[in-house]
């Protein structure tokens, strides 16, 4: 086993695994369906902190259109947690992977010098979710005498959010009816287990409404502006061969810009990358569909139509730092400045 630093102790109370699921116990790296790597080639491992997933398809566009053979990489997916991938891009035995704000700020508190080359959703994606019968609207009804708030557990995007989000609205942690309820969110709305639920916004409110049951949704990022998850690659990386960071940015990014122009086709494209959901009935091909379709919002923002995809934009970065440190879950401060780079955004 992989040696648990403090910082992995840390991570695991803070982050989790996308779409509320845990990922695949092992690395399952994959060059691609039905592909032979190319020869002459830099071999370059992508790491992911949750299992093959449509989310990923801007990823799988650019292994599957050549992109980054065009670029002379030669990149394979691995999957696996959010803090297994963290401290593998910094020891370099991954050379890029995606990863939280909170994460990166956290693992360069403890020491692992890894840095956001690219943002991959603008918006924080966790959000808290109840039937619209409920009538919450807003973080302070959370509050309301009755009312209970699922969560996984009390680590990942899900308490983050919930953490940010009554940081944001000054409202004290124990005013609010915690409930820990595993990944059964769906679930747990459906039969009336709990109250609200915290999810993500491109995903458990989706379910819930091709069930027929029409939900509020309210969204951390309304509320405060913490990093989303990014690209990360090392310093070393960085520092060393900056060129292969570059390339493969760019790679990523110009399928992300056509995953957002054809949504159809990149679908189809990832099914190859997703053999559980290749093989699926049509209806949760549909779910998955749409899953997609509201990722692609998180991609973009006001940001990106002036500079650009992929934008790291530095006030959220100072903001999650100073809500990080005001609630104690950061314990020194961290150089802002030096978590995150739009340096390879520019050919």
């Amino acid at each position: 086993m992989r040696r648990l630093s403090l910082l992995l102790v840390l991570l695991t109370a803070l982050i989790g695994a996308g779409c509320g699921a845990t990922p695949a116990a092992t690395p399952t790296p994959a060059a691609g369906p039905g592909q032979t790597a190319p020869t002459g080639l830099r071999p370059v491992i992508m790491g992911f902190p949750y299992i093959p997933n449509v989310q990923f398809s801007h990823f799988y566009l650019a292994h599957a259109r050549g992109y980054y053979a065009d670029e002379g990489l030669d990149v394979t997916f691995d999957y696996n947690f959010e803090t297994d991938v963290v401290q593998r891009v910094a020891q370099g035995t991954l050379q890029f992977a995606l990863a939280s704000g909170d994460s990166v700020l956290l693992a360069r508190a403890q020491g692992l010098p890894v840095v956001a080359v690219m943002t991959n959703s603008q918006r924080f994606p966790t959000v808290f979710f109840s039937k619209t019968e409920a009538n919450i609207t807003t973080p302070k009804d959370l509050t309301r005498d009755g009312v209970t708030v699922g969560i996984p557990g009390r680590f990942g995007a899900s308490w983050i959010g919930l953490l940010a989000l009554l940081y944001a609205e000054n409202i004290p942690r124990e005013a609010v009816n915690v409930q820990e309820i595993g990944f059964t969110q769906v679930a747990a709305i459906s039969e009336g287990k709990v109250t609200v639920a915290a999810g993500y916004g491109n995903n458990e409110p989706i379910q819930l409404e091709r069930q027929g049951i029409p939900v509020n949704v309210i969204r951390v990022s309304d509320y405060f502006p913490l990093a989303s998850d990014s690209v990360i690659a090392s310093e070393q990386l960085i520092g060393s061969n900056p060129d292969v960071v570059r390339r493969f940015v760019r790679a990523t990014l110009r399928a992300m810009a056509e995953v957002i122009a054809d949504p159809d086709t990149a679908f189809t494209v990832a099914l190859d990358y997703i053999p559980e959901l290749k093989s699926a009935d049509q209806p949760t091909r549909d779910l998955q569909r749409a899953v997609l379709q509201a990722t692609l919002d998180y991609w973009q923002s006001d940001k990106t139509k002036t500079e650009g995809l992929g934008f790291c934009d530095e006030a959220n970065w100072r903001e999650t730092h100073t809500f990080l440190r005001e609630s104690g879950l950061l314990t020194t401060d961290v150089d802002v400045m030096k978590a995150f780079t739009n340096q390879f955004l520019k050919d």
